[in-house]
């Protein structure tokens, strides 16, 4: 490997692990670029894409959202707002192997937590939503 490609792959993991908000590769990339034009999207998309199969990072394939990115590779878990989409770190919970398999050989297990983050929990109590057109409120 190339030090250029080393000294880009350092910028795109510690640039990373500073934005703290499990962000998509496209958020990743407008970061990188404001601070080193050079960096193509092409190179941040790669390299990330390298860097998780690698194991240096975490992808998270979170329900209805892009493939985001977390520089935390301990073992927790996430939370979602499903107002926002804010992702979060929470800790691990251990779970057992269940009883049945369907045949496959079990390797891992991640669990996504859905709910509504703090941001929005207050929004929600000091607005709360209307119902919906033509139900009435009981």
């Amino acid at each position: 490997m190339d030090r250029r490609n080393t000294l880009q792959k350092e910028i795109i993991h510690r640039t990373l692990c500073e934005m703290c908000s499990h962000p998509t590769a496209a958020a990743v990339y407008e970061e990188v670029h404001r601070l080193h034009p050079t960096i193509s999207r092409s190179t941040v998309y790669r390299v990330l894409g390298q860097m998780a199969e690698e194991g240096q990072i975490l992808r998270l394939g979170l329900a209805g959202s892009d493939d985001r990115y977390d520089g935390n590779i301990h073992r927790h878990g996430h939370v979602r707002c499903r107002l926002c989409g804010a992702v979060a770190d929470i800790p691990p919970v251990a779970m057992g192997k269940p009883e049945d398999t369907a045949g496959y050989l079990l390797e891992d297990c991640a669990v996504e937590y859905c709910g509504l983050c703090p941001d929005c929990l207050k929004r929600q109590e000091e607005k709360p939503l209307s119902p919906p057109e033509g139900v009435r409120k009981a």
